[in-house]
């Protein structure tokens, strides 16, 4: 039997406009709708979620649940697609240590400029990025951030599987 490992998985970096690069991590939970959506790949049926997934930001500290569909409170304009090409198996890079063989991992690249927020604290992949009705996962950060129009964020989310 697999589970979906308890390690930190989740991780923003910060690229400044010096050059300095900022990592914070976060630890999701995938919820119910997460779950099956797994489970039908490994079986081959149809997806129970619409794709492509979308991130979507908040400022919320609520712990996340199962049930979620969605972050709790959304920050205006901040949901963004997955990067093309992904999630990929066993994908690595110097930002992205947690990839490897059983991992798959999910990117999202907000363009410099591209963000100015304040107050990040929690993120889902769902499946539309304005209205909703199901998420993959939902997770809170370790420390809240903030994003300025000089900055370069890159969301690394990362579902490795464990043997138990």
């Amino acid at each position: 039997m697999s589970k979906l490992s308890q390690k930190e998985n989740i991780l923003v970096v910060i690229k400044k406009a010096n050059g300095d690069i900022k990592q914070i991590k976060g630890h999701n939970l995938v919820t119910a709708d997460g779950e099956e959506y797994y489970a039908r790949l490994v079986i081959g049926e149809a997806s129970n979620i619409t794709t492509p997934f979308y991130l979507r930001l908040g400022s919320s500290t609520d712990a996340p649940t199962s049930d979620d569909t969605d972050i709790t409170t959304y920050i205006d304009n901040t949901a963004l697609v997955v990067d093309d090409g992904f999630p990929k198996r066993n994908y690595t890079n110097d930002n992205n240590s947690d990839g490897g063989v059983n991992v798959i991992t999910y990117k999202i690249s907000y363009d410099l400029g591209g963000l100015d927020v304040t107050g990040v604290s929690e993120g889902a992949l769902t499946d539309d990025d304005s209205s909703p009705s199901k998420a993959l996962n939902h997770w809170l950060f370790d420390q809240t951030f903030d994003v300025t129009t000089d900055d370069q964020l890159t969301v690394f989310i990362n579902h490795s599987f464990v043997g138990v």
